[in-house]
């Protein structure tokens, strides 16, 4: 299953990853442009952060309910070719969110196609990475695919609020989709891979209960809080701040591009460290960058803080994902790159609706939320490991 990686070559070398960090630093420009700014179009063509929530409860609802058909969908279409069929998927969603205020029956809609888009990408992407990546130089590799992807990600909120500001959303959400199809490209100068399944749906949903799984259980749940709460809150937050988008896309990039000589730093020492013991440290840095966002107040104090979150965010993304990519390939990859989104998922649906009422009875929501997902990022320094592994797939 496995490229051979016993040869000697230097890991830029590896034509498979450098297909993969243009294919997903494209990507990843085309969902930024965007990403940022969905919360606060939902916002500002009438619902209350309460609804927006609850829009986003209906994706991880949708998620888990076809997760299962997801991996059937992997088998059949090969992992490239899965990540593709993604992209129709995000243009519908793109263009559909543009009639949500006429047709408000879309606002139950569009979860799906957000939930399935992202199963589709989110198990290509991962398999992808698994692969074709060298585990000796994991740390390196996962440091180059997020640098590429954090430039482009970083300058794309920046790009996204000009758009909306001398154009419109359509246009916003047209430039994506154009984006989103060139972001595939590279991916298919060379051949696809097919996946097996070596799981069944009772086993799937069932894994993730099992105390050997705790760690793991902990460690993802407290990713999914946080990073909901920083994709759904903190661009409505802004937003009531700032009063327009470009302020926001601007406040967002700037913070971000300042993190990305660190990138390449963190993931060289990550293949050479423990990478539980850079969680616990990291954690807790990360935990003081969430706190310091219950006293942002205007583009200075969010421009600092958020420049500040988002350097602790690289000495716990860099490690924790080369981690997960570790112990992934100990084991039935496969069914732990799946049993992690459907983790994801969980944990969202049982913390969404507590989000959802904080918001409803509406005092001191922003800072009760920040707080929240504070508290969640400290739940990257649990261990992950396994002592009853599944065997790996060759």
């Amino acid at each position: 299953m496995f490229h051979d990686q016993h040869h000697p070559h230097h890991f830029l070398k590896n034509k498979e990853m450098n297909e993969l960090y243009i294919s997903y630093a494209i990507f990843q420009f085309a969902v930024g442009i965007i990403s940022i700014f969905e919360p606060i179009y939902l916002y500002k063509i009438g619902y209350s952060v309460t609804e927006i929530l609850f829009y986003f409860l209906l994706v991880s609802v949708y998620f888990l309910a076809f997760s299962f058909l997801g991996t059937k969908i992997v088998s059949r279409l090969g992992v490239k070719h899965t990540m593709l069929s993604a992209v129709p998927l995000y243009i519908v969603y793109f263009l559909g969110l543009k009639f949500v205020a006429q047709a408000p029956v879309l606002f139950f809609v569009m979860p799906f196609f957000k939930a399935v888009k992202m199963q589709l990408y989110n198990y290509g992407f991962h398999l992808n990475f698994v692969e074709h990546s060298d585990r000796k130089k994991e740390g390196r590799e996962v440091a180059l695919i997020q640098m590429g992807a954090l430039l482009a990600g970083g300058l794309a909120p920046f790009f996204g609020g000009m758009i909306i500001k001398f154009y419109s959303y359509p246009v916003l959400f047209g430039a994506g989709s154009v984006l989103l199809a060139v972001s595939m490209i590279p991916l298919f100068l060379t051949e696809d891979r097919h996946e097996k399944i070596s799981f069944n749906k009772k086993d799937l949903f069932k894994g993730v209960l099992k105390k050997e799984n705790r760690g793991a259980l902990l460690n993802f749940s407290g990713y999914a809080v946080e990073s909901w709460i920083g994709f759904i809150l903190w661009p409505i937050f802004l937003y009531v701040i700032f009063k327009d988008t470009e302020s926001v896309g601007l406040a967002a990039s700037l913070s971000t591009v300042l993190t990305i000589a660190l990138f390449y730093v963190v993931g060289k020492k990550t293949d050479n460290a423990n990478k539980e013991k850079m969680l616990r440290a990291g954690s807790v840095f990360y935990f003081f960058g969430w706190a310091a966002r219950l006293f942002a107040y205007n583009f200075t104090s969010v421009f600092f803080i958020d420049t500040y979150k988002n350097l602790s965010m690289k000495f716990i993304q860099v490690p924790w994902s080369a981690y997960f990519y570790e112990e992934a390939k100990k084991r039935n990859y496969f069914y732990f790159i799946v049993e992690r989104e459907i983790i994801f998922h969980f944990a969202r649906i049982i913390a969404v609706p507590f989000l959802m009422a904080i918001f409803y009875f509406n005092v001191a929501p922003y800072q009760i939320a920040f707080s929240i997902a504070a508290l969640a990022s400290l739940f990257y320094a649990t261990s992950i490991r396994s002592s009853k592994l599944k065997p790996a797939v060759r």
